[in-house]
């Protein structure tokens, strides 16, 4: 059986160790991403959080000019939303954290503003988690032309541990443009490698301990 001074080692390490990733939760940040201050689509958003876009097709836009009554305040970013067509938020490289998608506004377009009802837009979301798998929804997210529609957490279960997400449309749609808006996530940090290897090397002596002892 081990020393009590082994022991005494071993749960200061286990301490340690949980203490440092009870740490990394608790520094995790909220944040709702606008696009109020940015002249364009290839502006810095907050945080460290970057867009990519697969095609040309983006723009930065005053709702005025594209929704119909009401209108939401300030700008919003709008992209070619079609099954071809994709964009993609994720944290800049060399960032150590991931982020959950808590919700977001998102509405639909015709290519010269507004629209009718019977110009229906599906999107796909799709997370990248860090430890890899990847969730998805696409149901209802049916949007109504010219008029923004909040999505809330109730269709981002699972929305958790992300490096990434990325917006598509669904099929042939007659809407092509998508407005997105008040994206709501919260970035937490990463804990390092070796914090996970300290807690780990503790579990695994106090488990041998347990073994020796069943065996005295």
């Amino acid at each position: 059986m081990l020393p009590s001074s082994a022991f005494r080692g071993i749960a200061s390490a286990l301490a340690t160790a949980a203490a440092l990733l009870v740490s990394a939760g608790a520094h995790a940040q909220a944040l709702t991403l606008k696009f109020d201050e940015l002249s364009g689509p290839s502006g810095t958003l907050a945080a460290g959080v970057q867009l990519q876009h697969s095609s040309n097709s983006h723009f930065v836009v005053s709702g005025a000019g594209y929704l119909v009554e009401p209108v939401p305040a300030g700008k919003f970013l709008a992209y070619y939303g079609l099954s071809n067509q994709s964009e993609t938020l994720s944290l800049a490289p060399g960032t150590s954290g991931t982020f959950a998608l808590l919700s977001l506004d998102l509405a639909g377009m015709l290519g010269g503003g507004g629209g009718t009802v019977t110009d229906q837009l599906s999107i796909q979301i799709t997370g990248t988690k860090l430890y890899g798998g990847m969730v998805s929804t696409s149901q209802p997210l049916a949007l109504t032309p010219g008029r923004f529609t909040h999505y809330d957490s109730s269709y981002f279960a699972g929305f958790t541990g992300l490096t990434s997400v990325q917006f598509s449309g669904i099929g042939f749609n007659y809407a092509r443009y998508v407005g997105v808006d008040n994206i709501a996530l919260t970035i937490s940090p990463v804990p390092e490698p070796e914090t996970y290897a300290l807690l780990l090397a503790g579990l695994s002596l106090v488990v041998l301990a347990k073994r020796r002892e069943r065996r005295i």
